[in-house]
């Protein structure tokens, strides 16, 4: 904290056996680094666990948060993550506070123009279940962003905004490339909450779709399958390593980058932070994530966790090669119930016979019982990348090495 920095890394030296690297980073610049004796990380990483009430008897990746005040008597939020396993190691985000706005305020809604903060308001780029998307300025900086602020019918209820802010804060620890990068906090003056993330120029999976149903493409091609899956579920992998639920995985949050290479960015970490039961908004057609992609054991009234992450992801998968989602019906309740009821349906393609092994790895994803699907993302990964590898080599180029 002296150093300022704002993220912290306490893991396992990969060169020296019995030693720990603590890094500490500012803005992406490493500030300090020093190497220590095992026992002596371990204990820190014990104490802060303690302080930000981390339970390190749950074996995957746990999440804890705590305020902090600085030697010189600034407030700080202190975002701890830690992996336990076969080594623990921990990884720290701190955030720097600000007053807490009185909720209730009226102020006008957000407009072209406008300053928040260090940023001036250029146009509206969309709005989604939890909040509407700006791009913006920084003013200081120069810099083009994307900036989300809760709805307003949201913040009725003082834990949606919480609970809002810190996915937020989830989310920005997460740096991986198919992963957009979360970086700035803060509140309205009405008490809504707000976050700053990179400015994505691309078009959601689901507008590609659309465009190809227009034209009579209606899917994906095998190849562009692996490409687009691939990165997806190591983006969802290094989601889940780092203690984050996605629980709204859909065609609409995963997005491809404009640009001859496919590279797909997965967004919109809002939703699995944010379920609440006892919302007054939600009616009898309330669904916690999106229909058409919802695990059958989330609408029996589960908690969101990896495993429903994977069927998500293989519902999005059946989509994308066969260009029809899995399960489908006229109402609301009437998806709900395939996704329990019905039974997984053939998974096929437009372009042709599709390789058993992408078959079997949608299958196993749709399973209705989490236990009969991966025990992780980096499983079904792996699966994706070697099926990818095999039919890249079908053909003459199976004689190749």
């Amino acid at each position: 904290m002296r150093t300022n920095a704002d993220v912290a890394w306490i893991e396992p030296s990969p060169l020296e056996p019995d030693r720990y690297v603590i890094s500490m980073e500012q803005l992406g610049r490493q500030l300090a680094q020093v190497v220590v004796e095992a026992q002596l990380a371990t204990a820190i990483i014990a104490r802060l666990a303690f302080i930000a009430n981390v339970d390190l008897s749950d074996p995957g990746p746990v999440t804890g948060i705590t305020k902090m005040r600085t030697v010189d008597d600034r407030e700080r939020d202190l975002v701890l993550t830690v992996r336990t396993g076969r080594d623990l190691r921990a990884e720290a985000l701190f955030v720097q506070r600000t007053a807490r706005p009185m909720l209730g305020v009226v102020t006008n809604e957000l407009s072209p123009g406008d300053r928040v903060d260090h940023y001036r308001l250029i146009s509206r780029l969309g709005s989604g279940g939890m909040g509407t998307v700006f791009a913006v300025d920084h003013i200081a900086l120069d810099r083009r962003c994307a900036l989300k602020v809760l709805h307003r019918d949201k913040v009725m209820r003082d834990k949606n905004a919480d609970r809002f802010l810190r996915e937020a804060r989830a989310a920005a620890r997460l740096r991986h490339p198919n992963i957009v990068d979360v970086f700035d906090f803060g509140y309205l003056a009405d008490g809504r909450p707000y976050f700053v993330m990179e400015l994505l120029d691309g078009k959601s999976l689901g507008e590609l779709l659309d465009e190809r149903r227009a034209k009579k493409e209606h899917a994906f091609s095998p190849e562009e399958v692996f490409t687009l899956a691939q990165q997806l579920a190591n983006g969802l992998a290094a989601a889940h390593d780092g203690g984050v639920i996605h629980a709204d995985i859909s065609a609409n949050n995963v997005l491809v980058l404009a640009g001859e290479t496919q590279t797909v960015k997965l967004v919109d970490f809002g939703q699995a932070e944010t379920r609440d039961k006892n919302d007054p908004s939600i009616t009898e057609d309330f669904v916690f994530g999106t229909p058409h992609y919802v695990a059958p054991e989330l609408l029996r009234g589960a908690t969101a966790n990896e495993l429903s992450d994977q069927y998500s992801f293989g519902c999005l998968l059946f989509e994308m090669i066969s260009g029809e989602a899995p399960f489908d019906g006229e109402t609301v309740a009437e998806t709900c119930r395939a996704h329990i009821e019905q039974p997984i349906p053939e998974v096929t393609s437009p372009h042709g016979p599709l390789p058993l092994e992408l078959i079997a790895i949608v299958t196993r994803c749709l399973q209705k019982s989490p236990s009969a699907r991966y025990p992780d993302m980096h499983a079904l990964a792996a699966d994706l990348a070697n099926a990818g590898r095999k039919y890249a080599q079908r053909g003459w180029r199976r004689w190749l090495p």
